[in-house]
């Protein structure tokens, strides 16, 4: 049975008419620059760190649910150190936002 379901996932993904299907749309140009959040998993206490874009940066801190529990401000090329250890064990989404340029990475973070 699993071989028979690695076969189906493959050839969904082949495209053997050299055409430009895209599954969900237009697809979008991936950013030149990384953001890294560490340690992972943490006690509410870690660093974003970010290479390869200078500009004013947002990092945004959302629970589970999509409440937003923290929000920054810092300059690209940097990094910032924060401190959320009254947060609730669980799972988080870190989001580094470039307004400029329109781009977004997120990252999970676990706080344990």
């Amino acid at each position: 049975m699993l071989i028979a379901l690695f076969s189906v996932q493959a050839s969904a993904f082949a495209n053997k008419g050299g055409g430009s299907e895209i599954i969900g749309g237009e697809a979008k140009v991936l950013p030149d620059w990384d953001a890294n959040v560490y340690p992972n998993p943490n006690n509410g206490v870690f660093s974003v760190m970010v290479t390869g874009n200078s500009a004013a940066l947002d990092i945004l801190v959302f629970n589970i649910i999509g409440e937003k529990v923290f929000e920054l401000q810092i300059l690209g090329d940097h990094g910032a150190k924060v401190d959320l250890s009254g947060l609730k064990k669980g799972l988080y989404v870190v989001q580094v936002i470039d307004k400029n340029r329109g781009e977004v990475i997120t990252r999970r973070m676990h706080v344990e």
